[in-house]
């Protein structure tokens, strides 16, 4: 028995040499692009972006070799690499380290993003120069303290800044479609910011009994309420805005853009900060 033993595995292991010695690899150019006169590369954590080190300025390209940005740095600066976790929505960051100074720097970015605001709720004067955009869950503890600070917001800029609501319901929370639905409903009888914040000073005691209530209590027509909860369009709606959100890298509520520029800070001293930035670039005036 040991003999036969020691003879199988023998062949076992020639045989598995003998593949070893056999293999090839398997290749093809999937992709190529031109980029100036580069020191080293790095990709994006989600395999999105390629960025590109040149003497004086990172270059961001997309893998089908698109040139979407560039950033001045450090002529220095001769290595590249990234780091992130895109499932965990934590952003790439770039670090750069320079091999004759010793000196290392870390850069997190975000694109300036397009956003369709078309029958998003407003806040403020529609003219405004500014917009703050926000993806919101109606069950998402951190989106109910953002009303303090948009309160803040607008009486420091009452003519500066608008802000739209985003429906960007969590499928983890069981009564966020209903709600961000029954708000579409009452939007639709001129109330949704007045319903918005009854659904989110209630929002651990979400039901659909209650959406009926919370319409009474503003005074709306219950019949075309009851309605227009059974309307295939308003699911539309929330689908549309969750692919909005999608499409710009939205991963969790809530996210805030203010002109297009994603924000980190969402205190008020964060938020005027962009503010100001923007109102900086057109000569606006609070």
């Amino acid at each position: 028995m040991t003999i036969r033993i020691f003879f199988l595995l023998t062949i076992f292991w020639a045989t598995l040499f003998s593949l070893t010695a056999e293999a090839k690899v398997d290749s093809e150019i999937s992709n190529s692009f031109s980029a100036t006169a580069p020191l080293d590369l790095a990709s994006s954590v989600n395999g999105k972006y390629v960025y590109v080190l040149s003497k004086g300025r990172v270059a961001i390209y997309t893998n089908e070799g698109k040139l979407e940005d560039t950033i001045p740095v450090d002529p220095s600066f001769n290595r590249i690499s990234t780091s992130g976790l895109d499932l965990a929505g934590i952003d790439d960051k770039i670090f750069l380290s320079s091999e004759s100074t010793g000196k290392i720097q870390e850069i997190t970015y975000s694109f300036v993003v397009s956003i369709d605001t078309t029958n998003a709720p407003i806040l403020g004067p529609a003219d405004a120069p500014v917009s703050i955009v926000v993806f919101s869950d109606f069950q998402c503890p951190y989106c109910s303290k953002l009303n303090p600070t948009f309160d803040e917001i607008l009486k420091k800029n009452p003519k500066t800044v608008k802000i739209f609501y985003k429906h960007f319901p969590i499928r983890g929370h069981e009564q966020a479609f209903a709600a961000a639905n029954a708000s579409i409903a009452a939007q639709k009888q001129g109330k949704f910011w007045e319903y918005h914040d009854l659904l989110f000073e209630n929002m651990q005691n979400l039901s659909q009994g209650k959406y009926i209530e919370f319409a009474k209590n503003l005074g709306l027509n219950i019949e075309k309420f009851k309605k227009e909860l059974g309307n295939p369009q308003n699911m539309g709606q929330i689908n549309k805005d969750q692919q909005d959100g999608f499409s710009i890298g939205v991963k969790g509520t809530p996210s805030l853009f203010v002109n297009g520029r994603k924000v980190q800070d969402r205190s008020v001293e964060g938020l005027q900060k962009l503010i100001d930035e923007e109102l900086a670039k057109t000569g606006g005036q609070k």
